[in-house]
């Protein structure tokens, strides 16, 4: 397929390009869900968009496997820059592609039965989102406590783990978690703002605000789905033991560390900065 066969080398020297691939893929996965599975629309969104990045994310971390096996920590932050920026440029593209259709092509009164169907299921099944919590959550003075922010620092360590050993059996294919969490933080932020369209004008600065604790959250996932790739494609490639071998496992450890820091402010960011600024508006 002609959307498979990318130029890595391109791709590495203007990875902010992975953004508009990241957007298209999945408008690709909208047309073609919509022809072929009208049914059942967001799961083959999923499915088709995963689909498509896997060769090229395979080919990437092939190369990011090599050059760790050479340098380990010596070239860290340069070895990492491309591959962590494809990545992130890739999740911004996937969610602002699902926010895009949610609040502008797809009618309002079918995109929680097409576009969205599963995903809001899934929020509504595992954390009781509807209308009634988002208005309780306004009526209650927001609570500050270390308590909340180390829960969900947890939360996030977990969900980090789940990406880390998906990855490491999955390799690439672990992107389909990435995916699947960019459509999920897109439909929960579709979702919020169309129920508080009728309580305030400004719902878009509503999304840059859950932007301030997203972003650094996304790195850390992120991070946590490059090192397992990499150790993946270590353990199939490079001798148990080998001096290449331990080359990548001192890197994928080192990105661990650097996710759980991102982590860390991302919980922190969530607790102590994006509550006071939501409440703020109301």
């Amino acid at each position: 397929m002609v959307l498979e066969s990318l130029n890595i080398a391109i791709l590495q020297k203007r990875p902010f390009l992975a953004l508009l691939i990241g957007f298209t893929y999945t408008l690709v996965g909208f047309g073609v869900g919509i022809i072929f599975f009208p049914w059942q629309v967001s799961l083959a969104m999923l499915f088709l968009t995963t689909l498509l990045l896997v060769p090229s994310l395979m080919k990437i971390l092939s190369v990011e496997e090599k050059r760790e096996s050479m340098d380990g920590l010596y070239h860290f932050f340069k070895d990492h820059r491309d591959v962590a920026e494809i990545y992130i440029s890739l999740f911004i593209g996937i969610f602002f592609a699902y926010v895009v259709l949610g609040l502008l092509f797809v009618p309002s009164e079918v995109r929680f039965n097409t576009v969205f169907h599963y995903q809001i299921q899934f929020l509504e099944k595992q954390e009781g989102l509807s209308g009634a919590l988002i208005t309780g959550f306004l009526e209650k003075p927001p609570e500050y406590t270390i308590q909340q922010f180390l829960g969900l620092w947890e939360y996030n360590l977990t969900v980090g783990l789940i990406f880390f050993v998906l990855s490491l059996a999955y390799g690439a294919g672990s992107i389909f978690l990435a995916v699947l969490n960019a459509s999920i933080f897109a439909s929960f932020m579709v979702y919020v703002i169309d129920f508080l369209a009728k309580k305030t004008a400004h719902v878009y600065t509503i999304l840059g605000i859950f932007m301030i604790h997203l972003i650094p959250e996304v790195m850390g996932f992120l991070l946590t789905t490059i090192a397992g790739g990499v150790i993946s494609k270590a353990l199939i490639r490079e001798k148990w033991g080998s001096a290449a071998f331990q080359n990548v496992l001192r890197d994928s450890v080192t990105l661990l560390c650097i996710a759980v820091i991102f982590l860390f402010v991302a919980a922190w960011l969530e607790v102590y900065v994006t509550r006071s600024l939501f409440y703020g508006m109301f």
